[in-house]
């Protein structure tokens, strides 16, 4: 943040229950740079109460959410205050650089913002938490981040952010990198969490359906755009969790192109597959 073209800015720091000597840290940067750092405590864990935190302590318009893997070009605040400026939204939807280390290999995936609002929140292609730029009025009327989402926590604000009629604009620009370690990409072996995380993207692509059902707007294109991120979702965690999958499919009829289950399953044996060969 220190490195912003843009520099008429606050940075609000919040210790979230740190056990490596970040509390320390922390209070280095505030003590070289006290009128513009300013450091804070949460007690209760997770991103969501941190967030929360920093929001309500925030003075600004604006609000930057930006995390320890995270890494900001020095021209994004400026590029997006620039778009909120001619366009009057409320939260700017932006690109980014998805950086992955394995071993000694690192692959890169930029992910663009979908012009199509809903369909980009359907699909996962609204930006992500450090990407986006908020703004702070449309974030407290919602109430915030939903400290009880032990996942899909930006979605699913994004998604209430939406249906109070927050406008949304979207950022091409790639300015900002997300850096993944070879512990970060690492699945958890933990069946039920991974449950509970595949409940929750589900559950909130089934919510937004009803939804835009309810609204009135929703098309073909974004039902089957609903179905197909669902049948995605089974499909790459089939093996992991096949009751959950298979539970919810015979509960749920899904709209999905048969091209597209004929690839997704081909992928799914193949990967198990190699999985069991590697194995043995």
């Amino acid at each position: 943040m220190l490195n912003q073209t843009y520099q008429d800015v606050e940075i609000i720091l919040v210790n979230n229950n740190s056990t490596d000597g970040s509390h320390q840290i922390l209070h280095k940067y505030r003590s070289e740079f006290p009128d513009k750092i300013f450091v804070f405590d949460e007690a209760k864990k997770g991103a969501p109460a941190a967030r929360n935190h920093g929001l309500n302590k925030a003075r600004g318009e604006w609000i930057q959410f930006l995390d320890a893997d995270d890494e900001l070009l020095p021209g994004k605040l400026q590029q997006q205050f620039e778009i909120a400026s001619n366009t009057g939204a409320d939260l700017i939807a932006g690109a980014c650089l998805l950086k992955y280390k394995l071993k000694n290999k690192i692959n890169e995936i930029v992910r663009h913002a979908d012009p199509d609002i809903w369909r980009g929140l359907i699909t996962s292609n609204l930006g992500i938490t450090s990407s986006n730029l908020w703004r702070k009025r449309v974030l407290l009327d919602v109430n915030g981040w939903d400290e009880t989402l032990s996942s899909s926590q930006e979605y699913d604000l994004l998604f209430r952010l939406l249906k109070n009629n927050a406008k949304v604009a979207v950022d091409d620009a790639v300015n900002t990198i997300i850096h993944f370690s070879d512990n970060s990409i690492s699945k958890s072996r933990d069946k039920e969490k991974l449950k509970r995380i595949l409940e929750n993207r589900v559950n909130l692509r089934l919510r937004i359906k009803n939804e835009l059902r309810a609204s009135g707007i929703l098309t073909h294109q974004l039902a089957q755009a609903v179905d197909t991120y669902i049948y995605t979702e089974l499909t790459n965690n089939y093996f992991a969790i096949p009751e959950y999958a298979d539970d919810f499919m015979r509960k749920h009829r899904l709209d999905v192109k048969y091209s597209r289950v004929i690839s997704l399953n081909t992928k799914m044996f193949l990967k198990h597959l190699y999985a069991q060969i590697v194995a043995s």
